[in-house]
């Protein structure tokens, strides 16, 4: 691959990447300091907090007034579980719909509890829907880093859910800066408190800060929100805690994310021999030379070409087939053999294997489930029962591919998966 790049291949790259226009608007971005990195507060929680408590509150100056609010709970009908949007299904209709009215807000960041520590954010709503008062409160554990200290989401847990009272509603929000990717395949929040919904820096990006900058907003609160959106894509490569893994860039917006890929597809050469020579180079810190070599194993490893085949009862229904049709095959084995039925429907419809439904009906598809395609919705149904329309789950990595293939061989004797 990159071994035998040759030096005049070497040069003809980069003088292509000095001059190509995404690479110089990259440069420009990632080579100047956002205000927070000046100050050197970009990845100190309490400066998030802060500003998550000015982006939130109506009555600040930024003018956005019930936007922002509005949008975090919209983040938080999206990233609840099904239990919670069962119990809570008036709440999450009036979020869905926009149908109900603000009548208060108080939001605190560093909230402090006695014997209990400081609560990284407070929120308290009165919101009125359909002429009924509720108080909504939001907890929420904001984590810089990727794991929570102390137990602190139990902590809050065992505090706020005895001393709820009707009509009130709790919500415990656990904010995190993985990928989106990374938290729509996760079975369960990755705090210690399971009764937290966990929801991203990417989300916040993507729904409120974004859609923010599109509103009718004054030049000084457009400067503050892209300044802040800058401090989340930069890169924490000096970075360093003593005990917990950083994200590496806390979020994306849009146009660094197209950016980012066009840079990638155009000079993929050029980056992975420049890898290959620091992985190689006895100058370079050892602890540097074995990261650079695990990301170069993981980019060739991760495109995993491998084919399986399926064998049923002694005999094979499907031969050499992709990796990203294995949820596919196995939904047309069932049906080939006859056991579609009401029963297995509802089980590959209500059962979250896989960290997703394997089978759903357009119209049950999350904004998240289209924006990462994770099904092929703009296709013919892959599957038809009762006049009703499937789709199957796509995108399946090395964990998810495992938890089917032991999901279906326990369930149906006779089914074989074959890695070739």
């Amino acid at each position: 691959m990159t071994e035998n790049f040759t030096l005049e291949q070497i040069r003809t790259e980069i003088i292509r990447f000095k001059n190509d226009p995404s690479s110089q608007k990259l440069e420009n971005f990632y080579y100047s300091k956002s205000f927070s990195e000046i100050l050197g507060v970009s990845r100190r929680e309490i400066s998030h907090s802060n500003f998550f408590a000015w982006l939130f509150n109506p009555n600040e100056s930024h003018g956005l007034n019930e936007f922002s609010i509005k949008k975090l709970l919209d983040i938080l009908l999206i990233f609840s579980n099904d239990k919670l949007k069962k119990t809570y299904n008036h709440l999450y209709n009036a979020f869905a719909t926009d149908d109900y009215i603000i009548q208060k807000v108080s939001i605190h960041s560093e909230f402090h509890i006695e014997n209990i520590g400081r609560l990284d954010l407070y929120i308290e709503l009165t919101l009125i829907v359909s002429d009924t008062p509720y108080i909504v409160k939001l907890i929420i554990e904001n984590k810089v880093e990727s794991k929570e200290n102390n137990d602190q989401t139990t902590k809050y847990f065992d505090y706020f859910d005895p001393i709820q009272k009707q009509p009130e509603t709790t919500f415990y929000i656990y904010l995190t800066p993985i990928s989106t990717l990374e938290l729509i395949e996760l079975n369960e929040p990755e705090c210690n408190c399971k009764e937290f919904i966990q929801i991203n820096y990417q989300s916040i990006v993507d729904y409120v800060i974004e859609p923010a900058l599109q509103q009718n907003i004054s030049e000084q609160t457009k400067n503050i929100l892209i300044e802040y959106l800058k401090s989340l894509s930069q890169p924490a490569i000096e970075i360093q805690t003593d005990s917990h893994k950083e994200e590496l860039i806390m979020a994306l917006g849009s146009e660094e994310r197209k950016l980012l890929t066009s840079f990638w597809n155009k000079n993929q050469k050029l980056i992975l021999a420049s890898l290959y020579a620091i992985s190689s180079d006895p100058e370079q810190e050892k602890d540097t030379r074995d990261s650079i070599r695990t990301a170069l194993d993981n980019l060739s490893s991760d495109r995993d070409r491998s084919t399986f085949n399926i064998i049923y009862q002694g005999k094979v229904f499907c031969e050499n087939f992709k990796k990203s049709d294995i949820g596919l095959q196995t939904v047309l084995l069932l049906q080939a053999n006859n056991l579609i039925d009401d029963e297995i429907i509802e089980y590959l419809k209500e059962d979250k294997s896989c960290s997703f439904f394997l089978l759903k009906q357009k119209d049950d598809f999350t904004e998240n489930e289209i924006k990462y395609r994770k099904y092929k919705a703009n296709g013919t149904p892959e599957l038809i029962y009762k006049n009703a329309e499937y789709y199957v789950a796509r995108n399946w990595g090395i964990g998810n591919t495992d938890k089917l293939i032991n999901k279906f061989s326990q369930k149906f004797p006779g089914l074989v998966y074959k890695k070739n």
